[in-house]
């Protein structure tokens, strides 16, 4: 038979190791083995590439928007802990414009211009910095046009 005043500590230490599991698990569970720098970084040259829909659909094309919350939302679940609050924030967004009208849609950009730009910054910061990956768009080149002389001219 065990002694009582053992019972407590023992108790006590059976207690200790289970919240000590539960919160490794949970945090596993969370953390996740897609979650890192490279698995991350792997998903944004995929998005950001010759694969992506930024590049597979035309703009305006219903389907490119859709395809562009499927590749946030991947992107999102790899993302690592340093990174994870703007991509969090990023879907959200995207997600919320995709289910919104359009006056819906209009008012979520107006309203989140500048939480948009903020996160951007941050994206493209941390991609150049972490993962070698460019992310700042150009302007379109304006094709030439011709003159009133005929000669082409550009701009």
């Amino acid at each position: 038979m065990i002694d009582r005043s053992l019972r407590a500590p023992a108790t006590a230490l059976i207690r200790s190791v289970v919240v000590a599991l539960v919160t490794a698990t949970v945090l596993v569970s969370c953390t996740g083995p897609g979650r890192s720098v490279e698995s991350f970084c792997e998903q944004l040259v995929v998005v950001t590439g010759p694969g992506g829909a930024e590049v597979n659909f035309a703009p305006g094309d219903p389907a490119r928007l859709d395809a562009l919350v499927d590749e946030l939302e991947l992107l999102n679940e790899r993302a690592p802990a340093d990174i994870d609050d703007v991509t969090t924030d990023l879907f959200t967004f995207f997600a919320d414009y995709q289910r919104g009208t359009r006056d819906e849609r209009r008012t979520l950009l107006v309203e989140n211009e500048e939480r948009l730009l903020d996160i951007s910054t941050v994206l493209d910061a941390y991609a150049l910095r972490e993962c070698g990956v460019f992310l700042q768009r150009t302007v379109a080149t304006v094709p030439p046009t011709a003159s009133a002389s005929g000669a082409r001219t550009s701009g």
